[in-house]
């Protein structure tokens, strides 16, 4: 998992390697690890993440963090990871970086966790490093 972008409470995320059984707590841990360093947006690009079909649907969702104050941009194919929104609000899929990225811009108040707060433009820091957890394969 790469952070690629951070702003205020918006993390941006690409995740690779491949999505079994054994590398799914590595997930988990990440995105844990994002929301305990105060992110509550979490924008994750799931183009590169091969799901090898070992993990049912609950399982899937239940990778995410719970809670009301997350929200979840899934960037991707969301078919390819058989994950479905159903009725879960945390839950935004874009097709791919553009939409995202447009919300991005956009700041936090447009986002259902942090609803009400005031728009603000993102200066963008961008890096290029690994999270403490390295590669999920």
């Amino acid at each position: 998992m790469r952070v690629l972008a951070e702003d205020g409470p918006q993390v941006w995320l690409a995740v690779s390697g491949r999505l079994a059984r054994s590398t799914a707590p590595m997930l988990t841990g990440a995105l844990r690890l994002r929301e305990a360093e105060g992110f509550t947006v979490l924008f994750v690009d799931v183009g590169a993440l091969a799901d090898d079909r070992e993990l049912t649907l609950q399982e899937i969702r239940d990778l995410f963090p719970g809670g009301r104050r997350l929200a979840f941009h899934i960037i991707g194919s969301a078919d390819d990871l058989r994950l479905q929104p159903g009725h879960d609000r945390r839950f935004v899929f874009h097709p791919g970086p553009a939409s995202a990225w447009t919300v991005w811009v956009r700041g936090p108040s447009t986002m259902p966790s942090t609803r009400g707060r005031k728009a603000v433009l993102p200066s963008v820091r961008t890096r290029s490093r690994r999270s403490s957890l390295g590669s999920i394969t």
